[in-house]
């Protein structure tokens, strides 16, 4: 028989293995007949505690090998990280020659979505994976990150995407968000200018189809800003309108046609008084005989963080020096950075 003063030492070391036993056999799926090998030489060997030592040595080191197998691959900075899937060069080779299926899950995972045909204002959950044209370019939309902006045209989602990453200094891409721009007979004019700080831009769209009926197409110049991580736009107003309407509602055949027609020019503040740019919107009205030409001046609101607009007299156009073209002054016109076409 085995001598009660050398079982107890013995036991007690059992009953604790027991417990470390039992606990990587609930978490790690340790095989119950292996353990119980190990337990069982343990216990055989009786008043033999160096053996007992020995097996319980190769018992840690088989437990911190499975640990080792089991837990390392969940550790976050030890995983194999995807970086392709959300670099902006990979993002843009994919949209133009990747598979179907790597431009369905590319899709999906940015949010490119086609619009609902039955309701355009409801979400949809079809995604669009044929682009005709995919643009990018590299920017500063923030004072913290450098951008990288895809632009992608559709026409058989009728959609233009702006899908915009950020990176801080060394660290990865990540996406941030994606806007979807309505295309129907052309897309809309997407250019880059220095609006509200130096150094940083903002994104000009012209041409934003808004309404396209029988009797009505709208088309407005909105300005986007990337704020708290999200595209919005800080100027939305209308550029060109075209409305046919009934003069008098119970005779259709006499129709009132009505057109409304934007420029837009910057005006740039004054350096050393650190003045934003101020855009002046000139805009002509038309219905019938009836012509009139009114200007409205917008300026940045820092603590609405959006522009905001008031009358104007126009004479700030012919105060300043007129240049030799008038489309390199517009906002977001030919003197303001554009996409590099690949």
């Amino acid at each position: 028989m085995i001598d009660t003063a050398e079982v107890s030492p013995i036991k007690r070391a059992l009953d604790t293995e027991d417990l470390y036993l039992r606990f990587w056999q609930g978490h790690y799926g340790i095989n119950q007949r292996a353990t119980d090998v190990l337990v069982y030489a343990g216990e055989s060997s009786g008043g033999n505690q160096g053996l007992w030592c020995s097996m319980k040595i190769c018992c840690t080191v088989l437990l911190v090998a499975c640990f080792t197998a089991v837990s390392f691959p969940q550790v976050p900075f030890l995983k194999k990280k995807d970086k392709d899937s959300h670099e902006p060069d990979m993002v843009v080779e994919t949209l133009r020659s990747g598979s179907a299926a790597q431009r369905n899950q590319l899709a999906t995972e940015l949010g490119i979505m086609a619009p609902n045909s039955s309701s355009p204002t409801a979400k949809s959950n079809a995604q669009c994976v044929n682009f005709e044209h995919v643009d990018e370019r590299r920017v500063r939309l923030g004072t913290d990150s450098d951008n990288a902006v895809i632009i992608a045209e559709s026409s058989e989602c009728d959609s233009t995407y702006i899908i915009v990453f950020g990176r801080e200094q060394k660290s990865e891409w990540r996406h941030l968000p994606t806007l979807r721009l309505a295309t129907r007979v052309q897309p809309p004019e997407i250019s880059f200018a220095e609006l509200i700080q130096p150094g940083i831009s903002e994104i000009v769209v012209h041409r934003e189809i808004t309404r396209d009926t029988g009797s009505a197409q709208q088309e407005n110049f909105v300005v986007l800003k990337l704020l708290h991580d999200r595209l919005v736009p800080v100027l939305d107003t209308v550029e060109r309108l075209e409305l046919t309407m009934p003069d008098r509602p119970e005779n259709d055949a006499d129709n009132l046609e009505q057109s409304q027609q934007s420029t837009f020019r910057q005006i740039k503040g004054d350096p050393k008084s650190g003045a934003s740019t101020r855009i002046l919107e000139r805009e002509e009205f038309k219905e019938r005989k009836t012509n009139f030409t009114r200007y409205r001046l917008w300026i940045w609101d820092p603590d609405m963080e959006r522009f905001r607009s008031s009358p104007d007299d126009g004479s700030q156009l012919t105060q300043s020096p007129a240049p030799k073209k008038t489309a390199a002054q517009s906002v977001g016109g030919a003197g303001a950075a554009q996409p590099k076409q690949n």
